[in-house]
């Protein structure tokens, strides 16, 4: 009797040596033991050894006898297991087992699958034995087994192959070839072959060690030879058209059989790109090869397609017609769909795997690819790869890379085909994709194209003025064709509005769109399909892949943005070849500018590339590599995390910095293990799981079960270092259809309870010069913040606004208090499952639905506050025993270790208190942190190659990307072109549509495109928009607008020289044709008024547009970094902060990461503007900044502004100058006075004169008086010479405004005051307070509804009709209204606190105008008259003030002044006299009090009273008090502060006035420091009398 024992050894990985031994012989003695001699003694005898891989592991760490042959159950295998579902003691290479470092155990069942093997070789029909022994008689690994089983043979192998085998293989495959050269790949391939189950593989481990095998069973089965009864039966492409997809025959194109030429390309393993109409059954092309290569080499076909929401549409649909082989993998699976598919994958049971382009960053499918026979890719949607395509994706260029590193992996010189598709493809995209597929594979593509055009098809173009035209062509329409119909529209919105139109007007009509849930959109798509609704409403989303041959209308309400896409959705009109039908577009110019907005709205620009770089640069500036997650990069990168798609973004950008060469990014590598086991065996595992009080329920446990079980049974014996790869937590997750955050808790748990070994699976990185102190302070400056959140948090749904929260913040006393540390405080409670949060893209309001329970939300924070105090602690105590590595001390723990910690400090915790406190810690930047737990939120792992910080991304990098975008903007202009063309002449139009694709682009250009044409196809905007933004602008306006290549520009701009024209412009065109994003352009101006008017005028010329531009003063843009409500009390060191605040680590990025700075009047910025305007400019190295200003009209030195800083743009920083001398708002003589005037200022920028525009002459009038009291005069004067227009007059003081208008009042002329209150409030004022009273706005209400305001409106207007100030109330109230897209409360309460009553005064007609000189600039009136007492014009302050007052006037200027200042001048006016009259004292003066002028406290008891009176009722003076007269009774309202009474005295005593009447100017509600209830006052205005 043959003695034979069979072994396993378990050998050292530190020294490749054998520890420990298991034994068991024929006779059934056993041996464990870890004395090698006492092993040896026990085989030394014995005739055989068998072991499961005892050839390459065993026989070489262990001293084998010499007489004995190796017999190696591993590779006998399959051989003789090839039905799937194989052994069950095997998985892939693995004896699957439930004990751990038992040698003996898994002899025992070495033994029991030895025995098998030789039962199943008994059973072999004798061919099939004398096969394998004739093809392995020699091999090592087999040798021996032929020797136990006594069996021999010798015959002719080829022919005994091809008679065995005959009908399944090949029968002029060189089967002799194979037999002298790979004998052990053909046997395992003739073992496939003769399974009996259809769904049986190769192993992946014989794929790895012989890789040859995928070459073999292809030349055996899936090589066509032409000449065999097998190849023409198995290989006949139309037996699979017949079986699964009912045709007879494919489908021609002008005759020609393209279609089954393209699938029997791929049936010859060719590479192929496919251009095939919509329709044309593109879907089909592949899918055939892919069954026949499923069926006859088991071969994974692998779609990569772009649109992971139609991958199931897919599925489903090949499942329908009876092909269950195909599966998807993508993003919106739930972890046991997803693992399912994979198994489904791994087995073999699918052949067609659908995914995306990110998918194969994923080292799972990377591991799920290596383990099958790939027999091609198919790219769907292969334009994405061409920068000329409409769709480029740079994330398809990882495709190549992808392919060929997986190429390389499998060896044996492993070449995998590509077929490519598209439905349409101009001739340089074709040649693109080519060339990329050249270049990265050496892979040339077999084209199949065709020109034929869909002859069922009737396309016509209706020009229509504006919607409601298109919607009345839409219903006419549909009621004549009466047929299933599909509607396009360009965004998600149209859909639900039209088909909600179209539903009330009788017509069954449902929307479909991609943000839609899938089982609406399913359900909308299927009742279509069905023919329960006559009509689709859809964007372009709709229509891929779904199969309804009666469409026969489809029309775009919107036209495409590219002929390559409305010739795709037109052709899913008519699939019944036998159908006419109709594809009509309902156009308007208007539709293509909305094309360029979301154009530019979508594309990623070269500064949004240059901003993920600068991130990448400070994530990396210590460490080459980094794992984080695409929002951490956003952040970091300044970004907005509430824009749209924003993970799409900063992965495109990180792919453009990759194909750059920039970085690397890696495999999303998740480094978190569950290794180490310490028990035994399964029953151990199980036993200690069920006896642990760490679990919460019975799921959990079975959970933790689960994971031991696949660890312990998946321990590796031919490849030593998968093991670590199989107890990575990703692949547990995918394969055991568990959420990773699950398995994460199950292995903490398992570690706690010794089943695992406890792993150092997380790293802190301390900083070499940071100290504890430090991150205490972050951590307790967050505690107070997150206090005093935690207080204003309640069980219901609230919603704040960010600036609002950190003002109460502030004022509650948290001084630390930052948008930006809320903004990270209410992320974290996100992640952590504490709240809901959504927030508003277009505003900084966020609703936040608390999901726990309130206090004990408190507790849980307050000890999470305790555990981070111990951690930190304990920490930077470890650093001292860390690696020093690059400037940071890397010191590696593990949760349990912190567990432990925490304990001895009296803290009871668990796991997951670690894991939530090290998170926080990790959010708040006071410790940084990798692996672990926080693989939950770095999905990326990230390597830095250019280790420079001062190299950029540049435009030669983005030329590429540029290049796409340029061709969408062609495109667009392109396909306007066609609708345009096609009104005029459909055969010229079809003609154009055929060239396109046809000809070279270029010369298509150069034939439809000639002349002007051909550069207006180079900008992003229509040529009328064009026109309308440029034709009106002087030649020197458009050089500033066109300069898009001058990092820094100032503009010096003289008076009336259309500044505000050129702002706009420039903002029109920043955002229209420079790409910049209305998010990253920031214009800072010095008055409310001016960003109200550039918003108004950037309205006019570009629509809703304007509303999402930043257009604030630097006060409000100030008060929003510091996240402060703004008002004038507290904006004296507003800008200094906030300034302070940019160069801090606390800034929210998103409000500084700016490309584009615009500033007004920027000669009138101070130390602390400047150094705002330097730190965003240190903040973004990128940042183009456009400062517009004058010098000559700073006027506000006494402030501090200075011209110098706007200088230091162009000596410090070498800005471009641009100067504008033309002057469109004055008349000649104005202009020429203006000139001869300012001269005489010292240390200009401008040194050319201003040029008046207009031909007018106009009136320069001097009046020089001799007397005193020369305001008379002047009104005298504005009286008599009225003829119209707006007047205004200019004083040099606020008491002389006062005096100007007493004078006017007294002679019943209407006059009004430009003139601030201090520091009132205007939020304040009693209209508004009632007004906001009125909205009945409760605590949750975020937006004020249209139907409130007006019902506000109507209330004021009713209750307050005898208001003086109403109108002005009004204005204020319109101005929001017009300014605001969306009324939002917050916003409209920002917008009262921050803006000044004088930003709402307008010129009007018959109204003069009374105003400082001070308060004028920025304002223009017909007529102008400056009164000016014995002017000092010595300085240059004083010079350019007057400047300004002089430059306000357009048609009349005239200059009251007494004293000889002005006499040099009087040869630069039109007329000069001299008024020798002496005027008598002004006999009115009218005094407006404010705050300071009436005696606060006194009106505390009087609310009730004074809320019933209005602005302008008469109030009685006697002595210090105000009296009102109400319901005939007199009562005291209001009383004089001291100094106001003494000025009054003054007047009256010294100046022989006494006070003639008293009125309310405006009631304001007031609160005093220390009071708890507001109040209401009276600011009055005093007419003085000369007795």
């Amino acid at each position: 009797m043959k003695s034979i024992a069979f072994i396993d050894t378990e050998v050292s990985t530190e020294d490749n040596k054998s520890y420990d031994f298991g034994a068991i012989d024929n006779s059934g003695k056993q041996l464990h033991t870890g004395v090698p001699h006492e092993f040896f003694s026990f085989i030394e005898n014995k005739d055989f050894i068998c072991g499961h891989n005892i050839v390459d592991h065993d026989a070489k760490h262990t001293v084998i006898p010499e007489k004995a042959k190796l017999i190696d159950t591993l590779y006998l295998s399959p051989l003789l297991f090839p039905n799937r579902p194989y052994h069950a003691l095997l998985k892939d290479d693995k004896l699957l087992t439930e004990e751990l470092n038992n040698p003996l155990n898994d002899s025992q069942k070495a033994m029991d699958l030895f025995y098998d093997e030789v039962n199943v070789f008994n059973e072999l029909d004798d061919e099939l034995k004398q096969i394998y022994y004739m093809l392995l008689k020699d091999e090592p690994h087999f040798s021996g087994f032929w020797s136990y089983v006594g069996f021999s043979a010798k015959d002719d192998l080829e022919t005994l192959i091809l008679i065995h085998f005959d009908g399944k293989i090949c029968e002029n495959a060189p089967i002799s070839d194979f037999i002298r050269n790979s004998p052990v790949e053909l046997s395992y391939c003739l073992a496939l072959i003769s399974a009996t189950e259809r769904y049986s593989l190769i192993p992946r481990w014989v794929q790895m060690n012989y890789p040859k095998v995928d070459n073999i069973i292809r030349r055996l089965r899936n090589t066509h030879c032409h000449n065999c009864a097998y190849c023409n039966e198995a290989l006949d492409p139309h037996r699979y058209l017949r079986k699964y997809f009912g045709y007879t025959d494919f489908r021609k194109y002008n005759g020609e059989p393209l279609q089954e030429n393209a699938v029997n390309c791929a049936i010859e393993h060719e590479s192929l790109l496919a251009i095939f109409p919509t329709g044309g059954g593109k879907s089909l092309t592949f899918q055939i090869p892919a069954l026949i290569s499923g069926e006859t080499e088991r071969g994974l076909t692998v779609v990569i397609s772009p649109l992971q929401s139609l991958m199931k549409d897919q599925v489903d649909t090949l499942e329908k017609k009876g092909i269950e082989g195909a599966v998807t993998i993508n993003g919106l699976l739930s972890p046991i769909e997803r693992a399912e598919a994979i198994e489904r994958v791994e087995s073999g049971l699918a052949s067609i795997l659908y995914i995306s382009p990110e998918s194969l960053r994923s080292v799972t499918i990377e591991s799920l690819l290596l383990s099958r026979h790939i027999d091609r890719f198919v790219i769907d949607e292969a334009h994405c790869f061409s920068a000329w395509g409409q769709d480029f994706r740079v994330d398809y260029l990882y495709i190549g890379d992808f392919i060929k590193e997986l190429q390389e992996k499998k060896g044996a010189n492993c070449r995998i085909p590509v077929s490519c598709f598209t439905a349409t493809a101009k001739q340089k995209v074709v040649s693109d994709i080519k060339d990329y597929f050249r270049n990265k594979l050496g892979i040339e593509l077999n084209l199949f194209t065709t020109d034929a055009s869909r002859t069922n098809l009737r396309y016509a173009v209706l020009y229509k003025e504006n919607d409601n035209d298109k919607y009345e062509a839409l219903r006419d329409l549909i009621e004549t064709k009466k047929c299933p119909t599909i509607i396009y529209v360009s965004r998600t919105r149209r859909t639900y509005e039209i088909a909600k139109k179209l539903c009330s007007d009788g017509f069954k009509a449902r929307p479909y769109n991609g943000k839609m849930e899938s089982s609406e959109k399913q359900e909308n798509q299927e009742a279509f399909i069905n023919d329960e609704i006559q009509i689709i409403v859809a964007t372009s989303a709709f229509g891929m892949g779904v199969d309804k041959s009666n469409v026969k209308l489809v029309i775009h309400y919107d036209i495409s943005d590219s002929l390559e896409n409305y010739v795709q959705e037109a052709g899913r009109a008519g699939r019944d070849q036998s159908l006419q039908a109709e594809c009509v577009v309902l156009f308007n110019d208007s539709d293509l500018d909305k094309h360029f907005i979301l154009l530019n709205q979508t594309k990623l620009s070269i500064s949004e590339i240059q901003q993920v770089w600068k991130a990448v640069k400070d994530l990396t500036k210590t460490r080459q590599e980094v794992c984080c997650s695409p929002l951490e990069v956003a952040r970091k990168a300044g970004w907005d995390d509430s824009v749209s798609d924003i993970e799409t973004r900063v992965k495109t950008a990180l792919q453009a910095l990759e194909n750059a060469g920039y970085l690397k990014r890696g495999k999303n590598v998740p480094r978190i293990y569950a290794t180490s086991i310490l028990v035994k065996n399964m029953i151990e595992a199980s036993e200690r799981i069920e006896r642990s009080a760490r679990f919460d329920n019975d799921t959990d446990k079975m959970t933790a079960k689960r994971i031991i079980k696949s660890l312990i049974s998946s321990r590796s014996i031919a490849e030593a270092d998968n093991g670590e790869a199989e107890s990575r937590i990703d692949y547990l997750a995918d394969r055991l259809g568990i959420e990773r955050a699950d398995i994460i808790r199950s292995i903490q748990i398992m570690r706690n309870d010794g089943i695992l070994a406890d792993t150092k699976d997380l790293t802190a990185y301390i900083k070499k010069n940071d100290t504890e102190n430090k991150s205490l302070l972050i951590l307790k400056k967050y505690h107070v913040l997150e206090n005093f959140l935690l207080n204003i948090l309640d069980d219901s749904e609230i919603s704040l606004n960010y600036k609002e929260l950190n003002d109460k913040a502030l004022s509650a006393g948290v001084k630390s208090s930052t948008v930006n540390s809320i903004k990270t405080l209410l992320y974290y409670w996100t992640i952590s499952n504490y709240i809901d949060k959504e927030q508003d893209a277009f505003t900084n309001k966020v609703t936040i639905v608390t999901k726990c329970d309130a206090e004990l939300m408190k507790k849980q924070r307050e000890k999470s506050y305790k555990l981070a105090d111990i951690i930190i602690r304990y920490l930077f105590k470890s650093s001292n025993h860390g690696v020093l590595k690059n400037d940071e001390i890397l010191v590696g723990f593990s949760i349990i270790e912190l567990q432990n910690v925490c304990k001895k400090c009296g803290e009871d915790v668990s796991a997951t208190d670690i894991e939530k406190t090290l998170l926080f810690l990790s959010k708040i930047s006071s410790v940084k942190l990798e692996g672990g737990f926080l693989v939950l939120y770095s999905g990326m792992k990230l390597k830095r190659l250019v280790m420079d910080n001062k190299i950029r991304y540049k435009n030669e990098d983005y030329k590429q990307l540029n290049e796409f975008y340029k061709q969408k903007i062609q495109q667009i202009h392109i396909v306007g072109e066609y609708a345009n063309m096609m009104v005029r002449s459909y055969e010229a139009a079809l003609k154009f549509v055929n060239d396109y694709f046809q000809m070279d682009y270029k010369k298509f250009l150069s034939v439809y495109f000639k002349g002007e044409r051909a550069t207006e196809i180079e900008r992003n905007i229509t040529p009328e928009k064009y026109r309308q933004l440029f034709d009106t602008l002087s030649e020197r306006q458009l050089e500033i607008i066109k300069d898009d290549t001058s990092q820094y520009i100032v503009c010096t701009a003289g008076p009336g020289s259309g500044k505000t024209r050129v702002l706009v412009h420039k903002l029109a065109s920043l955002l229209l044709l420079e790409d910049v994003k209305h998010e990253q352009l920031l214009m800072l101006t010095f008055s409310r008024a001016a960003a109200l008017e550039f918003k108004n005028r950037l309205r006019e010329l570009i629509g809703n547009a304007a509303y999402f531009i930043e257009v604030k003063t630097f006060h409000s843009y100030c008060f929003d970094l510091l996240g402060k409500i703004g008002n004038i009390k507290d904006s004296e060191n507003v800008v200094r902060d906030a300034g302070a605040l940019i160069r801090s680590d606390d800034i929210d990025l998103g409000k500084v990461t700016k490309t584009v700075l615009v500033i007004d009047e920027a000669q009138d910025m101070d130390a602390n503007e400047f150094s705002l305007v330097e730190a965003l400019m240190e903040r973004n190295d990128e940042l183009r900044v456009i400062a517009v200003g004058d010098d000559d009209q700073n006027i506000y030195q006494f402030r501090g502004s200075d011209s110098k800083y706007l200088r230091k743009l162009i000596t410090d920083y070498n800005a471009k100058q641009y100067d504008l001398v033309e002057n469109y708002r004055s008349s000649r003589s104005i202009v020429n006075f203006a000139n001869c005037f300012v001269k005489e200022i010292t240390e200009r920028l401008k040194t050319a004169d201003i040029s008046a525009v207009t031909n007018q002459n106009g009136e320069v009038r001097f009046v020089k008086h001799t007397g005193s009291y020369i305001e008379n005069a002047l009104i005298d004067d504005v009286i008599s010479t009225y003829d119209g227009g707006t007047t205004c007059i200019l004083t040099n003081t606020n008491d002389e405004t006062l005096v100007v208008l007493g004078i006017l009042k007294q002679r019943g002329v209407e006059a009004k005051l430009i003139q601030s209150i201090g520091s009132l409030d205007i939020y304040n004022i009693a209209e508004l307070r009632y007004f906001i009273k009125k909205l009945q706005l409760t605590d949750d209400t975020a937006v004020i509804s249209n139907e409130q305001c007006d019902n506000a409106v109507y209330e004021l207007q009713t209750a307050y009709s005898d208001s003086t100030c109403l109108p002005l109330m009004l204005d204020i109230l319109n101005t929001f209204k017009e300014n605001n897209k969306k009324l939002y409360r917050s916003d409209f309460e920002i917008f009262l606190h921050e803006s000044r009553l004088e930003d709402f005064y307008k010129a009007e007609q018959g109204v003069i105008t009374i105003s400082t000189m001070h308060r004028s600039k920025g304002r223009e009136f017909d007529n102008v008259y400056v009164l000016l007492n014995n002017p000092d014009i010595a300085s240059d302050e004083n010079k350019r003030k007057l400047y300004v007052a002089f430059t306000r006037a357009k048609s009349k200027l005239c200059v009251h002044y007494s004293g000889t200042a002005f006499d040099k001048y009087k040869d630069c006016a039109t007329d000069f006299s001299v008024d020798e009259k002496e005027y008598s004292r002004p006999t009115d003066i009218t005094l407006q009090l404010s705050y300071k002028e009436v005696y606060l406290d006194f009106f505390k008891d009087k609310k009730h009273l004074i809320l019933k009176l209005k602005s302008g009722a008469e109030l009685e003076v006697e002595g210090r008090r105000l009296y009102c007269n109400y319901c005939g009774k007199k009562y005291p309202v209001a009383q004089f502060s001291r100094d106001c009474s003494n000025r009054i005295q003054s007047s009256i005593t010294q100046k022989g006035y006494s006070i003639k009447s008293a009125r309310i100017r405006y009631i304001v509600a007031w609160k005093g420091e220390n009071d708890e209830r507001e109040t209401a006052i009276i600011l009055p205005d005093v007419d003085l009398k000369l007795v």
